[in-house]
């Protein structure tokens, strides 16, 4: 999926990761760690972990997210690189994360890359959130009503980080749970939603019918004026 032609709206749209989820990682690093971020998008996790670490960088394959991640400062350093084929020196960083974007490239190439990338006994952890209510699911059902097919298959169907970690050689592998609810006021649900991939899927001519047809849904499902959007965060960490 095209993310880069929606890096704006993504940027603004998308909320940081939850205190407790941060803390946690958090207590899996030590200050002194050289962290990359692979998949960072315009950055919104990279930059939660700009008080922690020092030594931050963030990768990601579409150059049009990362102009959006510089916007922000020359503390991070960014670069556009895919993640089965990276710039970097063998075992140079101490840690790898990746906030809700492994799904997208946890092929073989990449995680040998990732392996490569870290140092002995490195970490690498993996976010995601899963839907638990039904915000998503029914803005799927919108699109698929807007461009009267089905979409595709969810990216997600049968990924397991906890697998791939294992299958792959990482040892000490770890899970643990966040149940989150995010709260949107209108606008803010409908830009998130046009930072789904699944905004990508409808055509240009089509888009101001679906952002109405949004708009009317969301208005329907407040509740005193807030959109309610509940979520498991799971964090998935292993060591090379």
């Amino acid at each position: 999926m095209d993310f880069g032609k929606l890096g704006e709206i993504y940027d603004s749209g998308r909320y940081e990761y939850p205190e407790g989820v941060m803390n946690y990682i958090f207590s899996l690093i030590r200050p002194s760690t050289k962290l990359l971020d692979i998949g960072c998008g315009t950055g919104v996790a990279t930059r939660q972990f700009l008080s922690k670490v020092k030594d931050l960088s963030g990768c990601d394959i579409d150059g049009k997210m990362i102009e959006v991640a510089k916007n922000y400062g020359d503390k991070i350093d960014y670069c556009v690189s895919p993640t089965h084929k990276m710039s970097f020196d063998n075992e140079v960083f101490d840690a790898l994360t990746a906030f809700g974007s492994f799904h997208w490239f946890c092929d073989s190439k990449s995680v040998v890359e990732i392996k490569r990338a870290l140092k002995k006994k490195g970490l690498f952890v993996v976010v995601n959130k899963n839907e638990v209510g039904n915000f998503k699911r029914d803005y799927k059902k919108m699109v698929e009503q807007i461009i009267e097919t089905k979409s595709p298959k969810s990216i997600k169907k049968n990924y397991d980080p906890v697998s791939i970690l294992s299958e792959n050689g990482f040892s000490n592998i770890l899970k643990k749970k966040f149940l989150h609810t995010e709260e949107f006021v209108v606008s803010r649900a409908i830009e998130q939603m046009q930072s789904m991939s699944l905004w990508n899927l409808i055509p240009k001519n089509k888009k101001q019918e679906a952002l109405r047809i949004f708009k009317n849904h969301l208005k329907k499902t407040t509740s005193n004026g807030i959109i309610y959007r509940q979520l498991e965060i799971v964090v998935v960490s292993g060591n090379k």
